[in-house]
């Protein structure tokens, strides 16, 4: 609906400093020629969108402009507050403390709908160590302070980095810190719980970065992956998809269950999981990981006898 469109379209400016015409038609899926009459609709139900000629030109609402807070329906609300909950669920952060106590004052009257689901991110909290790191990380991207600490990589190869932080992210069911990386002279993905020793230094960035989700989406992991194909149980396909959700199961009837997925060599998370359903699986391919296994095993038979 047209409605849905215009108050789309203001939410989107109010969140940014100034958008084209080609990126809102592709945002909302019309033409620019409707954006350029929506915008003009907009401006005349008296919400001042201005614009900018130019390559890098485009529409943009004034910063003098404030929303009513009745925008937002008492759904919403929840569904934000349930957000925010979650995240302090798995993350230690006063600021978003601050924010549910706001979103709870803001609520139309104050009463909340009965929320449909919740969020229980316990699973980010990873130690008392990787929490004070992040901590000092948090503060000294706010600050866009360089920051030195000893980093153990996945080969087990230890060294001291330099690096101007600019994202804390949990991806691969860990914490990374996004930073571009003085001594690589490029950006970098560095786990946190193998970092040690983080401090801040006194020193500023010595460049301007581009807005970190943008270098961070375009960052291409620098891990060298390999193909593993597994041979697997039927009884076994529930726990196997559970392990390895972004794997391909084929049913092959000929030798049975047959799942392929690609996987970082050196990281050790798919590899642990692997051996806790070694007795539903089977090594198909790469020989490497075949000979990995074997040579494994082995270890293990003479260890434990």
């Amino acid at each position: 609906m047209k409605i849905d469109r215009l108050l789309g379209i203001v939410v989107y400016l109010l969140g940014r400093d100034t958008v084209s015409a080609r990126v809102l038609a592709e945002k909302f899926g019309v033409s620019p020629r409707t954006i350029q009459r929506d915008i003009e609709s907009i401006s005349l139900a008296g919400i001042p969108v201005g614009s900018l000629q130019g390559q890098s030109g485009g529409y943009f609402i004034v910063d003098s402009f404030k929303m009513n807070r009745q925008l937002l329906q008492a759904e919403d609300y929840a569904i934000i507050l349930a957000a925010l909950k979650g995240l302090l669920s798995g993350y230690d952060n006063e600021r978003a403390q601050n924010a549910v106590d706001k979103m709870m004052a803001l609520s139309p009257d104050r009463a909340l709908p009965q929320q449909a689901f919740q969020l229980n991110l316990g699973v980010l909290r990873e130690g008392k160590n990787t929490a004070q790191d992040m901590a000092v990380l948090e503060q000294a991207i706010k600050e866009k302070k360089v920051i030195r600490f000893q980093y153990t990589d996945a080969r087990n190869i230890v060294s001291d980095r330099c690096v101007e932080p600019l994202l804390l992210t949990y991806k691969w069911y860990a914490w990374y810190l996004f930073a571009y990386c003085r001594d690589k002279q490029d950006y970098r993905l560095f786990r946190i719980s193998r970092m040690r020793q983080a401090a801040s230094m006194s020193k500023p960035f010595a460049a301007t970065h581009a807005d970190a989700e943008d270098l961070l989406a375009a960052h291409t992991d620098h891990r060298h992956s390999i193909n593993v194909k597994l041979l697997c149980a039927a009884e076994g396909r529930v726990l196997l998809e559970e392990a390895f959700p972004n794997a391909e199961l084929l049913d092959v009837r000929e030798v049975g269950l047959v799942m392929s997925f690609s996987v970082p060599e050196e990281e050790s998370g798919w590899f642990g999981r692997l051996l806790e359903h070694s007795d539903l699986v089977t090594v198909l391919e790469p020989e490497s990981l075949r000979e990995r296994m074997r040579s494994l095993a082995e270890r293990m038979v003479k260890k434990y006898g």
